[in-house]
């Protein structure tokens, strides 16, 4: 035993066997703790495997019931030609994408705003997509239905066959497609002026335009066409903004006229047809005012034209102008000046009465004839010579004034002294003249000299020892008429200047 010891008032303690003591509890209760620990990790190794047991269990259960469950549908978010099928069985998802299958109704619009529909029924189409479906449905892999939860399935059907091209055609063919035709804009003259018809976009198509546009996009799967596209439509050329300005200028100036007067008749150009010369923006276009002045020419100029010519012995015969080209007898437009002179009086849009502008030479000789009708230019005034028969007669104004046989004409058997034949005109009257040769070969005075052509022909006094008969043949004049002196000065006191001169063999 321990024995309690004490020395010199210090208390001294032994604790050796306590020691002892509390080692063995201390074992004791580890041992002890130990075997406890033991325990309780045994019985947690069994619970969690236990708890893995049933969720194993239960997730397998689930997993297959899922399968299970699946089988004979389509899986979650499964779409077929972007139509959700999930969890419908092959017939029940077939009867939602028949439609998609199907090609849609064909659609035509119209520029009217009008629209022909054709239906899948109309095209005799028939298309049973359960087959199709079957197929898709048969990649089908049930055991991913879990995931499938989660993912998008998209599936597609194949394309179906087209419509029926001939069936189509013949349909667009018989359909009624319209009958406006397209109108350009107008100028109308109304009551009060002109006024402007606005144009008009027809809807009558070029059938077959339109046809092959149509047959072409929906072969093509593009069910709903414009028919516009096609370019089978007319437009108009001519819109009724474009006309604003001509409308302006017509309705100042559509009142007023121009008349040309041509002696026997006029012509005359109204404001109504002077507006069709009009362009959209109102500017005259030159060539149609052009264009006119030469229907002008072309209806009134007599110069360098055939005539029949009733003569006083020997009946109707037909004359041609002459040898020479100028100098002589008719009437003969300057279309130049008178088309300038036209675009000046239409700007000033004042009626007026003019004639035509004549071209006239730098010598002043102006080839405006001495009358005109609608028979001609010769009139009943007027100088005949029958260089056969070598007489001269002078009418006016129907009536013979003058007449002689004694005449002598141009040398018949020398070409450049011949006198040649024609309608000529008295352009000049001079007395006291001389004439004179172009190469000097001889010179002439008279007292009296009626001038008909450039080339120096006209009547003229001479004195000779006999006139008339053949003497024209072997003696005659350079090409001159000679005359009496008597003679000549009568016919110089009745002949006006301009009078035709018409001479014929």
């Amino acid at each position: 035993m321990n024995e309690l010891k004490e020395k010199d008032g210090n208390r001294s303690e032994d604790y050796s066997f306590d020691t002892e003591t509390s080692d063995l509890i201390a074992a004791a209760i580890a041992k002890k703790k130990e075997g406890a620990e033991k325990r309780r990790r045994g019985n947690r190794g069994r619970i969690i495997g236990i708890c893995t047991v049933i969720v194993i269990a239960v997730c397998a259960a689930v997993y297959f019931g899922g399968w299970a469950a699946s089988m004979g549908t389509f899986l979650s978010n499964t779409y077929i030609n972007g139509i959700d099928v999930s969890g419908k069985n092959v017939s029940e998802a077939c009867a939602l994408v028949t439609e998609s299958c199907v090609p849609q109704n064909v659609i035509i619009r119209e520029r009217n705003g009008d629209s022909k529909e054709f239906t899948a029924s109309d095209l005799n189409y028939t298309y049973d997509c359960f087959e199709e479906v079957s197929r898709l449905y048969k990649d089908v892999n049930h055991s991913k239905w879990l995931s499938a939860l989660f993912e998008e399935t998209f599936l597609e059907t194949a394309p179906p066959p087209p419509y029926d091209e001939a069936l189509l055609r013949k349909l667009l063919a018989r359909a009624d497609w319209g009958s406006t035709v397209t109108r350009d804009a107008a100028l109308v003259l109304g009551d009060n002026g002109y006024y402007v018809e606005k144009e008009v976009f027809g809807d009558k198509p070029d059938r077959d335009k339109l046809i092959e546009y149509a047959v072409s996009e929906v072969m093509q799967g593009r069910y709903t066409v414009d028919a516009e596209k096609s370019g089978c439509y007319e437009d108009p050329k001519i819109f009724a903004a474009d006309l604003e300005k001509k409308l302006e200028a017509l309705n100042g100036k559509y009142d007023y006229s121009i008349t040309y007067d041509f002696g026997y008749t006029t012509e005359v150009l109204t404001g109504a047809e002077i507006y069709e010369w009009l362009g959209a923006d109102g500017s005259l276009d030159r060539s149609k005012a052009e264009k006119y002045v030469n229907s002008l020419a072309e209806k009134y100029d007599t110069f360098m034209t055939a005539r029949k010519f009733q003569t006083t012995n020997r009946g109707v015969i037909t004359m041609s102008q002459g040898r020479y080209s100028t100098g002589q007898y008719g009437w003969w437009t300057d279309r130049e000046k008178t088309l300038n002179r036209l675009i000046d009086l239409i700007e000033k849009g004042e009626s007026v009465t003019v004639e035509p502008d004549y071209v006239t030479l730098d010598t002043g000789y102006k080839y405006r004839g001495f009358t005109r009708s609608a028979e001609g230019d010769i009139g009943n005034t007027y100088v005949e010579v029958d260089l056969t028969a070598q007489h001269i007669w002078y009418y006016r104004d129907g009536v013979l004034e003058f007449e002689t046989g004694q005449i002598v004409s141009g040398k018949a058997t020398d070409p450049k002294r011949k006198t040649p034949e024609g309608v000529y005109s008295v352009y000049t009257k001079s007395t006291n003249y001389t004439l004179k040769a172009a190469d000097g070969s001889y010179s002439a005075f008279c007292s009296y000299f009626m001038r008909m052509s450039f080339e120096g022909i006209g009547f003229h006094d001479l004195s000779r020892s006999a006139y008339g008969g053949d003497i024209y043949i072997r003696n005659g004049s350079h090409g001159c008429i000679n005359m009496k002196y008597d003679e000549v000065k009568k016919l110089y006191e009745l002949v006006e200047r301009g009078t035709p001169v018409i001479m014929y063999y």
